[in-house]
């Protein structure tokens, strides 16, 4: 599976299920929490998508989903362009707001998002995607001015939190369950809040129950790497993917945990080489 493959798949995992109508979701609109950023994409058109969304851990920084990766790409998916934009307002599409990364150059995940890949082919079941972390950080070409840097939590910070009801995660994706003929176009660029039910996985994922309203799971791809913040403050977890789940829930929500201490080391050591004392 190459990475254009991964896309699409985990797009799959996320979409394509067989409900005959969206149904809402208990989200709300949100114009609090301006260190969550929506990042775009050029399609081949020139016009621009959302494929994911991310948190500004450092000024020139936007922690996202590893699986947004596509830096070992000579082109992107589709003859797509390499740049790319993160957008901090509420408002993605509106223009406001913006700055810009190269795809090609600008991202780091962790895993590379290659073994993450791999990981879904794995029969043994030695290799799961729970053995993973998938985590990534956009390099921004400039610093971003007039939005607060989010703090990444201390080790092992969850372990007495997860159950707190304060718990809330924040992204650009939709507010229904779309059917088969999602498209990006489906995603009118508003950021908005959710508070999902979250118990812990493992000592890297969390998991999360469906929206209890629609019984549905609460993310699409443009949600991948919205952050789970703890009192409006804390980052405490980047959805990415989903599972299946248990009856009338189709599939599973999962987060990583930041306050794993590998992914701390990983997330300041990257920040430290590229940039420095930038």
């Amino acid at each position: 599976m190459n990475r254009s493959d991964l896309f699409f798949t985990v797009s799959l995992f996320l979409h394509l299920t067989a409900f005959g109508q969206s149904r809402s979701l208990a989200k709300t609109r949100d114009s609090i929490h301006n260190s969550v950023a929506a990042i775009l994409r050029q399609d081949t058109s020139g016009g621009t998508f959302i494929g994911a969304s991310g948190v500004l851990i450092h000024p020139r920084v936007i922690l996202t989903a590893g699986h947004v990766n596509f830096s070992n790409f000579k082109q992107l998916p589709g003859g797509c362009s390499t740049k790319g934009w993160v957008s901090f307002s509420d408002k993605a599409y509106s223009g406001v707001e913006r700055y810009a990364f190269d795809y090609a150059h600008g991202i780091e995940s962790y895993p590379d998002t290659a073994a993450f890949a791999k990981s879904f082919g794995d029969t043994t079941g030695q290799a799961g995607p729970s053995h993973f972390i998938d985590i990534g950080l956009i390099f921004l070409d400039e610093p971003v001015r007039g939005h607060p840097v989010m703090q990444l939590p201390d080790t092992s910070f969850l372990k007495d939190n997860v159950g707190d009801s304060s718990l809330l995660g924040a992204g650009y994706g939709y507010h229904t369950r779309m059917d088969s003929t999602f498209t990006f176009s489906s995603i009118d660029g508003l950021r908005r809040t959710w508070t999902p039910r979250m118990s812990l996985y493992n000592d890297k994922w969390l998991f999360a129950q469906c929206d209890p309203i629609s019984n549905l799971p609460y993310l699409c791809i443009a949600d991948s790497g919205s952050p789970l913040l703890f009192r409006n403050k804390m980052v405490v977890g980047v959805w990415s993917f989903e599972g299946y789940g248990k009856a009338p829930c189709p599939y599973s929500s999962w987060a990583v945990r930041l306050d794993n201490p590998d992914a701390l080391s990983w997330i300041k050591a990257t920040i430290q080489r590229r940039l420095g004392n930038k």
